[in-house]
């Protein structure tokens, strides 16, 4: 009798539809900034893309965990690869206390009505007056599947969550990954990064080249120099900085090998910062764009590094390795780090000088705990970096390919990247020239047409392309890092023409590495104004 009973039993087991026990239910907190949410022309598209079986279903449910009170509810019922979702009408007495000033009838998918309302429920909740949307909520996120897969779900304020609870833009070793901090200063820089806005008339972001300096007919900070950084805040919070060398293997902050342009160094501009020890940099101290001397010195990484922890900005590093110096053809400095002369022997040498300045920049990031303040600019490929830099240090990084003028092997680099790197990248550095370079023409790749290099780019990741629009720091023009002053002809460089690199193609989305922050921020808001 027992035995058949368990046949019976077996048999029912297996009559029972899968919808009915396949579903899985996962929870997630994250916290969210107010002032992000809520800041014009935030982002406020929503949604899941996912897979979903015929008779199954996908649902997302987002909550103010203080309260339990729900302030989000989407659903699929078929597959979606664009951020979609059903909504629930829902009336306000069906929502429970927490829901005091929403609507009387609520749509689910209105997810900014309900945040306000919630904020304005919190801050009466004291009788006290109190400035709105200026602080952090703590959400809870719900993702029910049944015979279903959710993907990413895109939640204004939080940005895009993955399968499983984490930041779907970054790697999972990344700091960023961990929704705990998502509010965080950092993490909220690197999604913006990563966000490019489309649907804005301009969405560049400003990468402040060495600060913000150089004002002022010249006698504003000095360039590298710790008032130069702190000024950038005003329009941007990505710094992007030249670091360089020493012969006692410390890393200084410096656009030029040599000294005599950048301070009151008394020694000829022959005398490079890779032959001389630090201690030569002591009692040193930077001349403003005048060539007048300010009371700031020399920084070193680690300096810059504390800056960056102090006003929660986050870096580009553009390490400048060793290289021999060349002048009318012949090499007059540094020659066994000649290629022309010493072929691969100096490749070698160039490469190992450029990996040594990373590693030292990973050690002295890693001590301070701030390796997620760091992106690292980068011309080799991630197999190359891979050679010199433990994997398990790699996956906690962040890098932009630079693909420099020129190149041709530039789209095998860029899916070399795309391919190794994937969500360890921040964004691609498409330098350049002018509208008859190759990466500005349209090009066919594995059937696809591409208007450009930077279309490809954010077809492929979603990315960013990014640009250094040089600008002349002064009537001798621009100088390169051996102090070798260059008049450009802009037919040929047009990189310091703003408007014209409007005009490119997925050129208003650009990361730009720029020494006037000032003017790019006023050129965002220009476009952003048109229309209006």
């Amino acid at each position: 009798m027992l035995k058949e009973l368990l046949k019976l039993f077996v048999f029912a087991f297996f009559l029972i539809p899968i919808g009915k026990i396949s579903a899985t239910v996962r929870t997630f907190e994250a916290p969210v900034s107010l002032p992000e949410l809520f800041a014009p022309q935030a982002d406020w598209q929503n949604g899941i893309i996912g897979n979903v079986s015929g008779g199954g279903n996908v649902v997302v449910k987002i909550y103010y965990k203080e309260s339990n009170t729900l302030v989000y509810q989407a659903s699929l019922t078929s597959s979606s690869t664009t951020y979609s979702g059903v909504g629930v009408n829902y009336k306000r007495s069906d929502l429970g206390s927490g829901a005091t000033y929403y609507p009387d009838v609520w749509n689910s998918l209105d997810i900014k009505t309900a945040l306000f309302a919630i904020e304005r429920k919190r801050q009466k909740a004291d009788g006290k007056l109190h400035r709105y949307l200026s602080d952090e909520m703590t959400l809870s996120i719900e993702m029910t599947e049944n015979e279903g897969n959710i993907q990413t779900v895109k939640i204004p304020g939080i940005g895009i969550v993955d399968h499983d609870g984490g930041n779907a833009l970054f790697y999972p070793d990344h700091y960023c990954y961990d929704l705990k901090h998502n509010a965080d200063p950092i993490t909220k820089i690197w999604k913006r990064l990563k966000m490019p806005r489309l649907d804005l008339g301009a969405d560049v972001l400003v990468a402040a080249h060495r600060g913000f300096w150089g004002d002022n007919l010249g006698a504003g900070y000095p360039e590298n120099s710790t008032g130069a950084f702190e000024a950038a805040r005003k329009y941007t919070n990505v710094l992007e900085t030249d670091i360089m060398i020493t012969k006692d293997k410390k890393m200084v902050i410096s656009h030029d090998y040599s000294l005599s342009r950048l301070s009151n160094y008394s020694g000829p501009l022959t005398d490079y910062l890779f032959d001389m020890n630090s201690s030569v940099l002591k009692g040193l101290f930077l001349r403003k764009r005048n060539t007048d001397v300010s009371a700031y010195p020399y920084l070193f990484f680690e300096n810059l590094v504390d800056i960056l922890l102090q006003k929660h900005m986050v870096l580009t590093v553009d390490i400048k390795d060793v290289r021999a110096r060349r002048v009318d053809g012949q090499c007059v400095a540094n020659c066994e780090y000649d290629p022309k002369l010493h072929g691969d022997a100096a490749k070698l040498k160039i490469k190992e000088s450029w990996m040594t300045c990373l590693q030292t920049c990973i050690r002295i990031a890693e001590e301070k705990n701030a390796l997620q303040y760091l992106a690292f600019k980068t011309p080799y490929t991630y197999d190359e970096l891979a050679v010199y830099v433990p994997e398990a240090t790699l996956c906690k990084l962040l890098f932009m390919p630079v693909i420099q003028p020129k190149r041709k092997d530039f789209l095998d680099f860029t899916d070399d990247w795309i391919n190794r790197g994937g969500k360890k990248v921040i964004a691609y550095e498409t330098n350049f020239l002018n509208e008859g370079d190759p990466y500005l023409q349209s090009f066919t790749r594995d059937g696809v047409s591409y208007e450009n290099l930077l279309h490809y780019v954010y077809k492929k990741t979603g990315l960013r392309s990014g640009c250094y629009p040089e600008e002349p720091i002064g009537q001798m023009g621009t100088v390169t890092r051996w102090v070798e002053w260059k008049m450009k002809y802009t037919v040929n460089d047009r990189r310091g023409d703003h408007y014209w690199l409007m005009t490119v193609p997925y050129g208003n989305i650009m990361v730009m590495t720029s020494d006037r922050p000032d003017i790019w921020d006023k050129i965002n808001q220009i476009y952003n104004m048109k229309g209006q």
